[in-house]
């Protein structure tokens, strides 16, 4: 698994790419971590260039979200596409996490215009 953290007007979007699986969930934590630190707005993981994940990567996600803290917006998801994420959907996942279908639709959710959007 690799990431890139892209912050554009406050809104951190995490880029997640390759397979997300039990060996590589500590990198996971260790990204979200770096960018829970460096991005003091909402956190946007995009999902659309993973491969898949397994049972334990989702788990990290869930948690993840679980960790950002009250003071700011739930963790939003986007780039699902049709891949089933059972964990997304149970009770403890309800309320930390937002999940949309892209990143255009996750930023424009939190009030981004495509005008606003910068690159780093």
């Amino acid at each position: 698994m690799q990431w890139e953290l892209a912050e554009m007007d406050g809104v951190g979007a995490l880029r997640l790419t390759g397979y997300l699986g039990a060996r590589v969930v500590h990198r996971f934590h260790g990204a979200f971590d770096w960018a829970r630190a460096r991005c003091t707005g909402p956190l946007v993981i995009d999902l659309s260039g993973l491969l898949g994940w397994s049972q334990e990567g989702e788990a990290a996600i869930v948690d993840a979200a679980g960790r950002l803290g009250t003071d700011r917006s739930p963790l939003m998801l986007c780039g699902l596409r049709d891949r089933a994420a059972p964990l997304f959907a149970t009770g403890a996942a309800l309320g930390l996490m937002r999940v949309c279908s892209d990143l255009q639709t996750a930023l424009a959710a939190l009030g981004m215009t495509a005008d606003s959007q910068s690159r780093p």
